[in-house]
């Protein structure tokens, strides 16, 4: 029996569809059709039992050798389904940064990102939320969403925590007050140490207009926990010296997590280079150095292993 625990204890929001997972591996995932209002949670677990079993076929038609599927030693029954994170990515395309390891924000036929609130309601009034589900604000940029602020409030007088992913370009008022309340995280790509570095990565000269945000945002924070930092490593931004001084601005705002990552495409095609398995390595050492918490995000143990040689190899 092969299994996901995905499949049972997460729920993705996407532009026309429910997922249990954010396809980080590029494979075909089960997919629901969803166009917002009420989730019908009866056929959403249909849907997820008929999953479970197709995955046993021996050519399934989803998730066929994904690196998360686990042997178990018994059968799985799907009674009912209490998700533990939601992960709102319903308005992937909608983005007001142009990165360039990334094609979601180019223009496109996307449909216009439907009412989040009501489909969040409709799952805690059937009871298909424990009571410590965080919601994970993805996209795009979810701080461009009408009904970003009315959501997140109403999530917060629910008692759901709350990790908001935005690119700080455009500042939040109410990110400022749910990380003031506590109810709340964010999590900052910045993938560069300086206003050069960032036009290049990014596609635009917003880099002070960034970092007036994430001061407010340090400033608004209980604690500096509760922002991370993020560099996503590739080949336009793996130079020594730019990571080093990402660093430095990250020891200006007093920041105490950074998150490393590397280029999905690169990753899921086996090109990660030698000079990012380099500047990873050089990362996660000026990491402990500095005494920061440090979170690998969308590392494999194939990539680990090159890091930790790496280490080994410079760093001793």
């Amino acid at each position: 029996m092969l299994f996901c625990s995905k499949l049972v204890r997460e729920l993705v929001f996407e532009e026309r569809a429910l997922q249990p997972c954010c396809n980080t591996h590029s494979i075909a995932v089960p997919s629901f059709p969803f166009a917002g209002g009420s989730v019908d949670m009866e056929a959403y677990t249909r849907h997820i039992a008929a999953t479970a079993q197709e995955i046993q076929r021996q050519n399934p038609q989803v998730c066929a050798g994904c690196p998360d599927l686990v042997p178990l030693s018994h059968s799985v029954c799907v009674p009912e389904l209490r998700f533990a994170v939601l992960s709102l990515n319903h308005h992937r395309h909608i983005c007001n940064c142009r990165c360039v390891y990334c094609d979601l924000w180019k223009p496109g036929q996307h449909p216009r990102p439907f009412a989040i609130l009501p489909a969040i309601q409709s799952l805690h009034d059937q009871g298909a939320l424990e009571k410590n589900c965080v919601v994970s604000w993805g996209g795009g940029e979810s701080t461009l969403l009408q009904d970003f602020e009315t959501t997140g409030r109403w999530l917060w007088d629910h008692g759901y925590f709350q990790y908001v992913h935005t690119n700080a370009l455009r500042h939040s008022a109410w990110i400022d007050q749910l990380l003031a309340s506590g109810g709340g995280r964010i999590n900052i790509s910045l993938d560069s140490g300086n206003a050069a570095a960032y036009a290049r990565v990014k596609g635009g000269d917003w880099w002070d207009d960034v970092m007036a945000s994430i001061k407010k945002y340090f400033a608004a924070a209980i604690t500096p926990e509760q922002i991370d930092i993020k560099y996503i490593i590739f080949e336009a931004n793996n130079k020594i010296a730019d990571v080093e001084q990402f660093f430095q601005v990250c020891r200006g705002f007093g920041a105490k997590k950074i998150q490393l990552s590397f280029n999905f495409l690169e990753v899921n095609t086996g090109s990660v280079s030698e000079h990012s398995i380099a500047a990873a390595a050089y990362f996660m050492h000026r990491a402990q150095e500095l005494e920061l918490d440090c979170e690998l995000f969308f590392v494999d143990e194939t990539l680990r292993v090159r890091i930790d040689a790496a280490r080994n190899n410079f760093f001793a």
